[in-house]
């Protein structure tokens, strides 16, 4: 039994003529001097190169369960451990920020409503301050709330199958010795959690409508197909790019057909099923009245998209280093195993870009804190350019570097859609908390 091999390229100038008598698994006329140093030569248009190996086995003492050894090797443990310090860190600022905000500003006025009488409170009403001024206007609707809704959905199903797929790879059940278990497993856990993207944007549909079911379907439809439809324009463009190419890599057209086929006979049934079941379940009632017309609040210092796009470096601060090996396995080939430290900093992650959404609420919290934490997507696309700068160097042609992007590109989508999710439902449920902890009239 094969447990391991040694690889040596050699480049040498010999006679092709002689080779193509040969039959296939004939043995080379001439004995080859390899020397490892060589390993490029010259070359002119049209003139026929041969390929050809020689294999020498050699018995060691290596077991068969431990064949992967050399390849899973710990190395690096403390940098997984830096990176989960440094994580730990920017979670306890945050948690200090939201901490001081709650109790300093919100918990001291809901103590004192609470220790008044009904008379003092009717009296309170008709002079509110601070976070009680836009009690009317907080759960107001936001523009383009179908589109909110079914980016939410699309990113709890994104969410969890990062969760699942972690979490299954932290346990072993997707070993690097059963090459492609996990891109299928993705696949797979993707169209089952259909059914959880069908019921959160429907249900969250019917949320902001005040449990008006019309258009779930609409709804349901849309969330079937905006993450695969950015899938197959991304995939489509750059097969095309392949193909014209001329590259091996280019997706076979049958292929294509089965992902075709999967998407719409098992992942948009079941996200219309969840959708169904979105639609007959309750909808969330909100603790308080909307008022008909807006309060005028004044503009704020500082543009909110200015806040929004710096939230996006301490979630990103988070996972950098992490970020260096789950590149490098991708596009050097190097193998890797570490997805316990993966799990631990894919769990700091959602507590940062909860924390995140939270330190930045405000009364436009709908679409903001989605890109509170969804802005994160930005800076790891950035960093994915200037991984391609100055660790990909050998990468050749423009081709490649415009292959690379649109898979970076399709990559930070998910993250944002499945970070903006998060940050999303952090702050409703803290403002349906805070405003459901005292009943304004």
């Amino acid at each position: 039994m094969v447990v391991g091999f040694e690889v040596v390229p050699c480049t040498v100038m010999i006679n092709a003529d002689p080779v193509n008598k040969l039959k296939p698994n004939d043995k080379f006329p001439n004995k080859l001097k390899c020397d490892p140093n060589t390993v490029s030569m010259p070359i002119k248009q049209g003139q026929p190169i041969v390929f050809t190996n020689e294999v020498e086995f050699e018995e060691g003492d290596i077991k068969w369960p431990s064949r992967w050894d050399a390849y899973l090797k710990m190395e690096g443990a403390k940098v997984h451990w830096f990176s989960i310090l440094n994580s730990l860190m920017v979670i306890t600022f945050l948690a200090g920020i939201v901490l001081v905000i709650f109790l300093r500003t919100v918990r001291r006025d809901l103590t004192c409503y609470e220790e008044l009488d009904k008379e003092a409170q009717a009296q309170m009403n008709e002079e509110l301050s601070g976070w009680k001024l836009v009690v009317g206007d907080a759960f107001r609707a936001p523009n383009n709330a179908s589109l909110l809704c079914i980016m939410v959905g699309v990113g709890v199903q994104i969410l969890g199958i990062a969760v699942v797929t972690i979490l299954f790879a932290t346990l072993g059940f997707m070993s690097p010795a059963s090459r492609g278990t996990l891109i299928t497993g993705m696949l797979f856990i993707y169209m089952i959690l259909g059914i959880a993207a069908g019921y959160v944007a429907v249900r969250l549909w019917r949320t902001i409508g005040c449990g008006d079911s019309k258009g779930w379907a609409s709804v349901s439809w849309k969330a079937a197909c905006f993450f695969p439809g950015i899938a197959f324009l991304v995939l489509t463009t750059l097969n095309f790019l392949l193909s014209g190419s001329h590259s091996t890599g280019a997706i076979p057209f049958s292929l294509f057909v089965i992902l075709l086929l999967l998407w719409f006979c098992i992942s948009v049934p079941l996200t219309l099923i969840g959708g169904y079941f979105g639609a007959k379940a309750p909808h969330i009632e909100y603790p308080v009245r909307t008022n008909q017309i807006p309060r005028e609040i004044p503009a704020q210092k500082y543009p909110s998209w200015l806040l929004v796009l710096g939230a996006g470096t301490l979630p990103f601060g988070t996972i950098f280093i992490e970020l260096f090996f789950f590149m490098s396995s991708i596009w050097m080939g190097r193998v890797y195993h570490a997805f316990g430290f993966l799990f631990i900093v894919m769990i700091l992650l959602v507590v940062v870009c909860a924390e995140v959404s939270l330190v930045l609420e405000d009364w436009k919290w709908w679409w903001k804190s989605f890109f509170a934490s969804g802005s994160v997507a930005i800076y790891i696309f950035l960093y994915s350019i200037n991984y391609l700068v100055f660790d990909l160097k050998s990468l050749s042609g423009p081709v490649s570097a415009t292959l690379y992007l649109g898979y970076s590109l399709f990559m930070v989508i998910a993250i944002m859609l499945a970070t903006g999710t998060v940050g999303f439902l952090s702050s409703f449920w803290f403002v349906h908390y805070l405003f459901s902890s005292v009943k304004l009239d």
